[in-house]
């Protein structure tokens, strides 16, 4: 089997940003992804490994900000005590779902990536390297709709969430949790 058939614009998936990537990645998840080839099938995994200034590095495209919009615009409860209290509640479980999401995805990926030498044939020489790994978190950009107050507390809780997915991972297999916005990775990339 060829690596090379996972090859592919990488694709975001952000429906409201048409911002597009003119790079390439290796599918991971999806039906002709490699965690399937890999006999991984059922485990979490990243969207695509990708070279990135000449390392192979793990990409996923989170919509974490726009969860966070729609938290904050509960909009059923009339009560503000009641607003607040099931804002706060909801929040420390999107939270803590999202970090444990993510801490299983990069894990998760890295058993698949150590499993691609056993079921292909042109792995690039990125590939090759077992060091730990960056794990790039891309997020779409926060609505400018949004009140200040609102966007104060989507960044914080980005922060917050990436400081403890960074935790949850240990220096071996994960070098940095890098946290960008799509714009910024983009840039990155070039």
């Amino acid at each position: 089997m060829e690596l090379s058939n996972h090859i592919e614009s990488l694709n975001h998936e952000f429906c409201d940003n048409i911002s597009e990537i003119q790079h390439l990645g290796y599918r991971v998840d999806g039906s002709d992804g490699i965690k399937k080839v890999v006999g991984l099938n059922k485990r979490k995994s990243v969207d695509y490994f990708c070279i990135i200034k000449e390392h192979c590095q793990f990409v996923e495209f989170s919509d974490l900000a726009r969860g966070q919009e729609d938290l904050l615009g509960i909009g059923n409860v009339i009560d503000e005590i009641k607003k607040k209290f099931h804002r706060c509640k909801l929040h420390k479980l999107l939270k803590q779902d999202s970090k444990r999401e993510l801490v299983e995805k990069f894990k998760d990926s890295k058993d698949i990536f150590h499993k691609i030498p056993e079921c292909y044939n042109d792995i690039p020489e990125p590939f090759s390297n077992n060091n730990a790994k960056v794990f790039y978190i891309i997020y779409a950009p926060i609505n400018d709709q949004l009140l200040d107050s609102d966007k104060a507390t989507i960044n914080s809780y980005l922060r917050r969430l990436k400081s403890q997915v960074s935790e949850g991972l240990d220096d071996d297999i994960c070098e940095r949790v890098k946290l960008l916005v799509l714009k910024s990775f983009i840039q990155e990339l070039n």
